[in-house]
């Protein structure tokens, strides 16, 4: 190859390889954020639990404090 070809070539694929680190980057990019929302969607899973147990919690405590009114006027 003499440098004329040679220029040509590496004109021709330059580009290519420039775009291919920009969509392997954005795909690391996208793999990390993925990872981090996942996490994130967890611990709100766990805190909706926690959540969900007292709101049981409450409402045992709310029947059972009307049973009591319930059963006072009978």
């Amino acid at each position: 190859m003499n440098g004329n070809t040679l220029t040509i070539v590496l004109a021709l694929l330059a580009p290519g390889g420039i775009l291919a680190a920009m969509i392997e980057r954005t795909r690391r990019e996208n793999n990390r954020d993925h990872n981090r929302n996942s996490e994130l969607l967890h611990k709100i899973d766990g805190k909706v639990d926690q959540i969900d147990g007292k709101v049981d919690k409450v409402d045992e405590r709310l029947f059972a404090h009307l049973e009591d009114h319930w059963k006072k006027d009978r």
